[in-house]
């Protein structure tokens, strides 16, 4: 155990090496010699073979030897302690590795480094509303934490494969779907996926609308409700409604939709609309209107498409349905095991998954 930290602790203290020699060339070659040591230990240890040099002694000898002429009586329980803290110093180097290891592996896959709390990995700039899984403690549970966060990683490298494959659109479609405008022939397509609360996901459509990018492709939408981390229902008070009065809309389209599908009219509602004090629509959704007052806004803004009252009951009767219920499920099964990702809004569109914000800076 010794030899082994010794070589870790000395290949940290080799990468200043050149600043030590400009101070004592002394110094540095002495760290140099060490290293060479302990490096020829060390490749021997951990191919299970016996260290042929005294290198491990020659160090508990260093730092024992004041000890052996004032305290003789302490040299055994040091000897021990230095043997033990060769031993955390060896868990930690290869936690913080696995930790490390981890860390790329997300970014490269999910766009973040922090499964549980996407939002708080410092190396992604993406802004999007995510996708947090359920928080574990590990003062409560410390061998769930270590089942979670051991399946995080296995589940980070299983899905390495989606992050390399060409993405088509048209492979996660949901059965019953809407295209912005209208389907329109010789457009590729392409697939928004939102939740109606999401902040994010209001500013990235409305960057898409201003930069062209529905003139470009047949946008098809999928609504996707963020569930809570904390299991208590869903981030957005009243998305699942929302999504439901989507869904549902799809399933009883306009005769007469002034060329744009009324589920799309709904969500642009949503995005970009304003009550009569100011406010957005989506924000007063998130932070105002109780379920009743919502389905009631939402079932205005349908009479305002041109539904009738019967069409708007049969609406309302089909968001309660378990075929719309069975609908949202469907697409949160999709994101969730098929699309996988952890950041919403997310598109894809020209054979790739593109996760978060859609900004000006976004290419297509």
């Amino acid at each position: 155990m010794v030899c082994i930290a010794a070589f870790i602790i000395l290949a940290i203290c080799v990468l200043t090496v050149p600043i030590i020699r400009l101070f004592s060339k002394k110094t540095a070659d002495g760290i140099v010699k060490l290293f060479k040591s302990a490096t020829h230990c060390f490749t021997r240890r951990v191919t299970f073979r016996a260290c042929d040099t005294s290198f491990k002694d020659d160090v508990k000898n260093g730092l024992l030897r004041k000890v052996i002429l004032k305290h003789p009586g302490w040299v055994k329980p040091l000897s021990a302690a230095i043997e033990v803290g060769a031993f955390l110093i060896i868990v930690i180097t290869i936690w913080s590795l696995l930790v490390g290891a981890k860390s790329l592996v997300s970014l490269y896959v999910y766009g973040t480094c922090n499964l549980q709390n996407p939002n708080s990995c410092s190396l992604d700039s993406t802004e999007a509303c995510t996708i947090d899984a359920a928080p574990i403690e590990f003062n409560k549970d410390p061998i769930g934490w270590i089942g979670n966060w051991f399946g995080e990683f296995g589940n980070a490298i299983m899905a390495i494969p989606t992050r390399m494959k060409n993405w088509n659109a048209s492979d996660y479609l949901p059965e019953t779907t809407s295209y912005y405008g209208g389907k329109q022939d010789g457009k590729p397509i392409a697939l928004d996926i939102f939740d109606p609360g999401c902040q994010v996901c209001a500013e990235s459509f409305k960057t898409q609308k201003e930069r062209g990018f529905f003139d470009k492709y047949n946008v098809a939408l999928m609504p996707y409700p963020i569930e809570s981390s904390m299991g208590n229902g869903y981030k957005y008070p009243n998305s699942y409604l929302v999504t439901s009065y989507v869904m549902a809309v799809q399933l009883q389209p306009l005769d007469d939709d002034g060329g744009n599908p009324a589920a799309w009219q709904l969500v642009e509602q949503m995005f970009t609309g304003k009550t009569d004090d100011g406010d957005s629509y989506q924000n007063a959704f998130n932070m105002s209107y109780g379920e009743q007052r919502a389905e009631e806004v939402l079932q205005d803004w349908l009479k305002d498409f041109g539904y009738s009252d019967d069409q708007i009951k049969q609406i309302a009767e089909l968001a309660k349905s378990d075929q719309v219920k069975q609908m949202v499920a469907d697409n949160m099964n999709t994101v969730y095991n098929e699309i996988k990702t952890k950041k919403i809004p997310t598109m894809i569109y020209d054979g790739k998954r593109h996760d978060g914000e859609f900004t000006n800076e976004t290419k297509f």
